[in-house]
């Protein structure tokens, strides 16, 4: 079994499967993880006993009856209670230990509740905290806790014992869920209602009546009426220890690879990556980096290819646009253009060559008799060189869906400008979805000309800020030059459906957006600063969201409000950059 895609603590878990079972081969559909990401010890050998005891061909078999159900977690939750009771009875005349472990077990579950946020989960699912409380009590020789009698009934239902076959426990487990659950062995999902109104309606209509965000886990590409109220949320899972699928981690960035193109990283290379990266407040996240190619010998799913064709056709709407307003565009390019020249002529001093006329350099005198090599002078280069590169990130989350054109045209009138000056010029959009922060590369540095595949930027998904800033960071690595600016063209406004988990100073899991997705951006924004990138950023949003930009990008900050306002806004901003760069 490959390990590679998976995290360090992924593989721990792992590993304590394996050593359950003894079968290294073994693919698990299933991992227990701790909040902080470490691995449930207890739970991930009863994993493995699990294979060991009930074969694969069952339990694949039994969770997949509710697949896509409303009640799924809930289910999985139960039914492991169910598989942890007979497991252990089978196992532990062979392994006497395990008794020691599963108290211990029992007793971290109550020792964690209060850390871990328990009226939060509480909320989400009391029936499976009852049910969890009632086993594990009842392993600490403690009374149990008050349940309701049909309660009561789904817990003595789902104590199922060792004795039973791998088909006896499924029945055992269905036949719980059909008395107490009413399932009837077919998964439904709740659906909402969908109303689908055009541009003109849609303003005021969500002025007049009250409006609810729609959560999904799937990527779009359209318009929206307004700045701010599309988006996508993904729904936090318990905070507490949970059987995790990876099928559904491999599903997940599969999908992420169809609608964004291959990883520029090989699996280990971006499991390193992420082990630096995705820690702290973006624990359990992911990152991806792409250039939008698409994945070689791999079908494409409809899906995804609906998303290609509305990529496509938004692209053509960004170039129709550029080409309804070249004019103004233009200009701008022109003015931006000159500006950064001519801080360039004035600022950045230019280089020594060598040559074999002009200055004689004592240093190199001796190569001519002994090397017969007369390049011993030194001249000023006519043209001299940039020692810094610049990256251009654009916020690609779905709350630019009504500025995509605009956004576009502003990239590449910065990157157009950058290039004339013979600056070497990265441009990139980033945007979350699944609990994967994506970085699409549009135009690398050594790409000539190639300004042009600025215009396939589309928006969709939320934004991380702090994780996207990391992973330029990462790439940062690459550059050719030692020295860099990186510029953000955003509304300043982070949001992204993966919560913020856990710690010992906060014991509740946060939403990444407000005030805490500000902090958490502005403090990537000052650790690359401590690395030496001067960052700044070209804010076009709303006015409410002003105090937030300047706490996160302080005074390299400029504010247009206007198309025709980027030349000499951003002009001001890369003049102020250049002359810090060139010291």
């Amino acid at each position: 079994m490959d390990t590679d895609n998976y995290s360090a603590g992924q593989r721990r878990a792992i590993n304590l499967v394996w050593t359950a079972c003894g079968d290294y081969s073994f693919s698990p559909q299933f991992l227990a993880m701790q909040a902080d990401g470490s691995p449930d010890f207890y739970m991930n050998f009863v994993i493995g006993l699990t294979h060991k005891w009930l074969g694969d061909a069952m339990p694949k078999r039994l969770f997949a009856c509710w697949l896509g159900d409303a009640r799924q977690a809930e289910m999985d939750d139960l039914a492991w209670l169910a598989i942890e009771n007979a497991v252990y009875e089978r196992e532990l005349a062979q392994r006497p230990v395990l008794a020691e472990l599963r108290r211990a077990h029992a007793a971290a579950f109550f020792a964690q509740e209060y850390q871990l946020s328990r009226q939060e989960w509480m909320s989400k699912n009391q029936l499976v905290y009852s049910l969890m409380a009632a086993r594990w009590k009842s392993v600490l020789g403690q009374r149990a806790p008050l349940l309701a009698p049909w309660e009561k009934g789904l817990s003595e239902a789902l104590c199922c014992p060792g004795s039973l076959t791998p088909e006896q426990l499924e029945r055992a487990i269905l036949s719980a869920f059909q008395k107490y659950l009413q399932f009837g062995g077919t998964p439904h999902a709740k659906k909402a209602l969908r109303l689908h109104f055009s541009d003109r309606w849609a303003p005021l209509l969500t002025k007049l009546l009250p409006t609810e965000m729609v959560r999904t886990d799937d990527l779009a590409i359209g318009r929206t009426a307004a700045s701010g109220q599309g988006g996508m949320v993904r729904a936090a899972g318990a905070l507490r220890s949970t059987l995790r699928s990876n099928e559904r981690e491999s599903e997940d960035r599969d999908y992420i690879a169809c609608c964004f193109g291959r990883s520029l990283f090989s699996a280990r290379q971006l499991a390193l990556i992420e082990q630096q990266c995705c820690t702290g407040n973006h624990l359990g996240c992911h990152l991806w980096f792409s250039k939008g190619q698409p994945v070689p010998d791999k079908k494409v799913r409809s899906d995804a290819q609906r998303l290609f064709e509305q990529a496509a056709a938004q692209a053509e709407c960004n170039r129709a646009d550029f080409a309804k307003n070249h004019d103004l565009y233009q200009n701008a390019i022109l003015r931006l253009t000159e500006r950064i020249r001519n801080c360039m002529l004035v600022h950045q001093q230019p280089n020594a060559v060598q040559a074999r006329q002009g200055h004689l350099d004592g240093t190199r005198v001796w190569r001519e008799p002994i090397l017969r090599d007369d390049r011993v002078f030194l001249r000023s280069d006519e043209d001299p060189r940039p020692v810094f590169t610049v990256d251009l990130m654009l916020d690609g989350s779905a709350s630019r869906l009504h500025c995509q054109e605009i956004l576009a045209a502003q990239g590449y009138i910065l990157a157009k400008s950058l290039a004339a000056c013979g600056i070497p010029v990265r441009v990139l959009s980033f945007c979350s979805l699944r609990g994967y922060t994506v970085l699409r590369i549009l135009k690398d540095y050594g790409d000539k000309n190639a300004e042009r595949n600025i215009f396939s930027y589309f928006a969709a998904g939320w934004n991380r800020d702090g994780l996207a800033l990391r992973g330029a960071g990462q790439l940062l690595k690459q550059s050719p030059a030692k020295r860099h600016l990186l510029i953000l063209l955003t509304d300043a406004s982070p949001d992204d459906s993966h919560k913020i988990p856990p710690t010992g100073k906060i014991p509740l899991s946060r939403e990444y957006d407000g005030q805490a997705g500000v902090d958490d951006t502005a403090e990537e924004v000052r650790a690359l600063r401590r690395e030496g990138v001067r960052v700044a950023a070209v804010f076009m949003g709303e006015s409410s969201s002003m105090p937030a930009a300047r706490a996160i990008y302080g005074q390299s900050l400029a504010r247009i409000q206007r198309m025709d306002q980027l030349a000499a806004a951003a002009g001001k901003l890369i003049q102020n950059e250049i002359r810090e760069l060139s010291g």
